[in-house]
């Protein structure tokens, strides 16, 4: 009785209409026809595996277009297109041919996400194809979106900070290290990374050949003789003033200078003397104070009263951290207190004696263009289609 309904129900009992019959038949072809479209897309796949191998980029692309459209839902086409679109592309380069290579490759990493959510290449791919398009604007706005549903993502902080030194950003840069390291407050290597990138900046611009000079008058030197007037005429102007002997090396259009300066090395001391509360025996973060104050000084250049002051704190941190550890480097060209003044400018270079370099910011995608990836690591070949 069953069996009979069931018949019924698909039109195939005795004596019915041959309509069923052919709904099925026509399901049957269906699905044997979507059958002959994967085969014919892993073959197309497969020839552009073999194009990738030899070099031949675009032709691979070609292939795995051909294979997308026989059967549009295979990953591993569209991990290998993305791969093979990434081998045509040119880093700095500004292109069309860049600008199309970079779209095909993440469209295609983007489609891979969509059909294997769990296999995390697709998402590392697309980001590093991201990093090296110089798409940072897009960057930006992924990490940016994760730190507004938890603003303490430091894996998103940290990608901010690695986009905007990548785009020389610098003073975004520079906020999301502060804001990383006002998070992690408890972390002395959080505070001393701004502290060391900020130098790092002074010192780049406009801080690397101004430790030689000493703004204050040599004491061996006959004091100029004072501006006199003509005689004969009365009301006369009197004569200019003889030009300096001594003249500050100059800044550059992009240094930084004056108060930014200022301003500037006031946020680096303020984050290694946290740095140096967490940690006393700091070392880095007290010869990098040392150092920050010694590039604060050539903000005051031509003002010598309020130059020593700072020099003098510069020595002293700098005596702090020798005595933490092992003696470190005088810092070419400084003047310790008391001292007699150098007679002008010596063009030296000023070394970041008494610390470490400053690291650089970390960044939440690596930096070299990864591999063609085969299973769930990288390799030298495209990932095999079936």
């Amino acid at each position: 009785m069953e069996t009979r309904q069931g018949l019924n129900r698909l039109g195939l009992r005795r004596g019915a209409s041959g309509g069923g019959a052919r709904l099925l038949g026509a399901l049957c072809l269906a699905l044997l026809a979507t059958g002959c479209s994967e085969l014919q897309a892993r073959h197309h796949a497969r020839a552009g595996n073999s194009k990738y191998l030899e070099g031949d980029y675009a032709g691979a692309v070609r292939e795995y277009e051909a294979a997308e459209q026989k059967y549009p839902d295979l990953a591993v086409v569209a991990l290998n297109k993305g791969l093979a679109c990434r081998q045509m592309m040119s880093p700095g380069s500004k292109s069309p041919e860049q600008q199309r290579a970079v779209d095909c490759a993440t469209a295609s990493f983007l489609k891979m996400k969509q059909l294997t959510p769990e296999d995390q290449r697709g998402d590392r791919l697309y980001v590093q194809t991201l990093f090296d398009g110089d798409r940072f604007d897009k960057l930006v706005e992924i990490y940016e979106a994760q730190v507004k549903a938890d603003p303490k993502n430091m894996a998103a902080i940290n990608g901010l900070i690695s986009v905007h030194s990548r785009a020389e950003h610098w003073n975004e840069a520079l906020r999301w290290a502060m804001t990383r390291a006002d998070i992690d407050d408890k972390d002395a290597e959080e505070q001393y990374a701004v502290g060391a990138m900020i130098f790092a900046r002074l010192y780049q611009k406009g801080g690397a050949d101004k430790a030689g000079y000493d703004p204050r008058p040599d004491p061996n030197e006959a004091p100029p003789p004072k501006p006199s007037k003509r005689r004969g005429k009365k009301h006369a102007k009197a004569e200019p003033p003889p030009i300096p002997t001594k003249m500050p090396p100059p800044f550059v259009v992009g240094d930084v200078v004056g108060n930014e300066r200022v301003r500037l090395a006031d946020i680096g001391l303020k984050y290694l003397q946290r740095a140096i509360d967490l940690r006393p025996n700091y070392r880095e973060a007290i010869g990098f104070i040392s150092m920050i104050y010694r590039q604060k000084s050539f903000a005051y250049l031509e003002k010598p009263t309020e130059w020593e002051p700072l020099v003098n704190l510069a020595n002293e941190w700098l005596a702090k951290a020798n005595a933490v550890g092992n003696p470190t480097p005088p810092t070419t060209g400084s003047n310790t207190a008391g001292t007699p003044p150098n007679t002008g400018a010596t063009g030296s270079n000023e070394a970041p004696a008494g610390a470490a370099p400053p690291p650089a910011a970390p960044s939440a995608a690596p930096g070299s263009k990864p591999a063609p990836a085969t299973g769930s690591s990288a390799s030298s070949s495209p990932a095999t289609s079936g």
